[in-house]
């Protein structure tokens, strides 16, 4: 991930360090990406390493690991449970606020949302990088 950006997460882990779930190991990262049997992209296996999981600005991103001050179940349980309804390849990184996924469709790194009310899927960035940048600038216009 580019410096600014990491530099920017920095900062908010700094200030609320309980809005992070913490580090977690390699080890760790790669049973996820065996239990889904996907290869996690490298920018959101850095995010997992260093914070865990967190809120960054408007995200909530999902991890490995519970955030003391923010919901952030197991992308790893969530990605199944998103996948027994259909979403076979699918790796939720976040849930808005109506319940729908955020996440990326494994080959495939863009961050997409899918709309249950309307049966829509929309991309909204076109990698977790991207996802973060506009997290931090408030320009995602998601609700959680």
């Amino acid at each position: 991930m580019k410096i600014a950006l990491l530099n920017a997460i920095n900062e908010e882990f700094e200030m609320l360090p309980e809005a992070f779930g913490g580090p977690v190991n390699i080890e760790e990262v790669t049973q996820a990406e065996d239990e889904l049997k996907v290869k996690l992209p490298e920018d959101f296996k850095q995010f997992l390493l260093k914070y865990g999981s967190g809120a960054v600005s408007e995200a909530i991103v999902l991890g490995l690991r519970e955030a003391e001050f923010v919901a952030t179940p197991s992308f790893v349980e969530k990605s199944l449970q998103f996948r027994s309804k259909g979403y076979e390849n699918f790796v939720v990184i976040g849930i808005d606020g109506a319940g729908n996924p955020i996440g990326f469709n494994y080959p495939y790194t863009e961050i997409m949302t899918f709309d249950f009310n309307f049966g829509e899927k929309e991309i909204i960035a076109t990698s977790f990088e991207e996802y973060l940048e506009q997290a931090i600038r408030e320009e995602l216009n998601l609700h959680f």
